[in-house]
């Protein structure tokens, strides 16, 4: 929020966190923490209200309960058919700026390889107040094949006492997967046996990277429809905001010069890869290896980490939405190195082995 330069209400703010408790598949356990608070937690509809008055109080009008379904270019002019109910409508207009989200149908035309869903996870994640024994500004993160197969579930606290409780899996339901989480994790089912849940949510999640081409003519294409998300987390906030403020900013370009051409959009692409690129194509890459990775490796590079002592390291992070850059500049502690190529070592026979398997 800082960098984008958004003052945000207090109440909006549940939470600041200063670190997070990793738990590896048998309980091992790596701390990482600060003195200062590094994140906000953000009551999420809250926050998109906040977004839309202040889009509203500097002119942009919002049409609720419609669905955009189709669009046509003539004469320069994007015409866009909109349903609302069992009305429909024609608008028309310079630019679109497709946000529809991780399943969009205006830009559902791409090729074959972008809709592979290799790369996927479908999240699960419900509210639940009277959690126990909660460390109020710390995020819980617990790995392994049993509850979160290929990617990790989560306790988000508020400063309330309640809590945010997830996960996203790489196959079978995230509901059956998150219901075990809850019920059955050690740790876990003890603590959150007297809370009440709220109704539960799925979403889900690219992690493959951005598609290859995210302008054409007359549209500019951003957030999870770009697929600009952090393969590492699944986050999508920060990157969403950093890639629509740039396309707005072309857009608005686009339409006051009236040239609308995919030569003109293509600065949008530019912008926002020299923004962030360079971090997410790092964070597919750690996410590829991370699928790769079964249970006893994820334990051994634990035991690695732990030995190597790379947590304070680790904690010096400061920036934990661009990793490559904040990966880079920690590169340069031996401790984190060396942590680093053993636990890259100790993954690698795995590695290979599946590379064969998939060639």
């Amino acid at each position: 929020m800082k960098r984008l330069g958004i003052p945000l209400p207090s109440q909006i703010v549940k939470n600041q966190i200063r670190g997070a408790v990793f738990y590896s598949p048998s309980g091992q356990v790596l701390h990482l923490e600060r003195q200062t608070p590094i994140t906000w937690v953000l009551d999420r509809r809250a926050f998109d209200e906040h977004l839309a008055n202040r889009a509203q109080k500097a002119g942009a009008q919002i049409q609720f309960n419609s669905r955009a379904i189709s669009t046509q270019t003539t004469d320069n002019r994007i015409k866009v058919k909109v349903s609302a109910g069992a009305k429909s409508q024609t608008l028309s207009c310079q630019v679109i700026v497709d946000c529809e989200g991780a399943s969009p149908t205006l830009t559902r035309l791409r090729p074959a390889s972008e809709r592979l869903r290799s790369m996927w996870v479908n999240s699960a994640q419900l509210h639940v107040d009277h959690a126990e024994d909660l460390n109020r500004d710390i995020v819980e993160v617990y790995l392994g094949s049993t509850y979160a197969p290929g990617f990790f579930a989560w306790i988000i606290p508020w400063r309330d006492g309640s809590a945010k409780v997830g996960l996203a899996t790489r196959e079978g339901n995230p509901r059956i997967f998150l219901e075990r989480f809850m019920t059955r994790h050690p740790a876990v089912s003890r603590r959150l046996k007297n809370a009440r849940r709220s109704e539960i949510s799925f979403h889900p999640i690219p992690l493959g990277g951005p598609i290859p081409k995210t302008y054409n003519s007359g549209m500019l294409i951003a957030g999870d429809s770009a697929q600009q998300v952090k393969p590492t987390t699944g986050g999508g906030i920060v990157f969403s905001l950093i890639c629509g403020r740039i396309a707005g900013q072309v857009a608005h370009d686009a339409s006051r010069t009236g040239d609308t051409s995919g030569s003109f959009l293509s600065e949008y692409e530019r912008r926002w890869k020299r923004e962030i690129g360079r971090d997410l194509n790092a964070m597919r890459r750690i996410r590829r290896m991370l699928f790769r990775l079964p249970d006893h490796r994820l334990e051994r590079i634990f035991s690695v980490a732990r030995t190597f002592d790379v947590a304070p390291i680790l904690s010096k992070a400061d920036d934990i939405d661009m990793q490559g850059r904040t990966l880079a500049k920690l590169g340069l502690d031996p401790r984190l190195t060396m942590s680093l190529l053993c636990s890259s070592i100790l993954s690698l026979p795995f590695i290979v082995d599946s590379r064969k398997a998939e060639a």
